[in-house]
């Protein structure tokens, strides 16, 4: 297996972690509205959209190899 696609697994792995965190906070913040509950939300949403768009990179240099 290519480096590449064990990093895109592992990457792909994190994601779902992070979607499940992302989750997790909205449902505490339905249950409890408060600043740090959005906070909360605003931060596993950095998260996911980091990960996501370090996936993204890597497909694309798995794409043009």
């Amino acid at each position: 297996m290519s480096p590449i696609v064990t990093s895109v697994d592992e990457i792909d792995l994190e994601i779902s972690v992070a979607y499940i965190a992302l989750g997790s906070a909205r449902g505490r913040f339905d249950r409890c509205p408060s600043g740090e509950n959005q906070r909360r939300i605003d931060e596993a949403a950095a998260e996911m959209d980091r990960l996501l768009d370090q996936r993204l990179i890597l497909r694309q240099l798995a794409d043009a190899a």
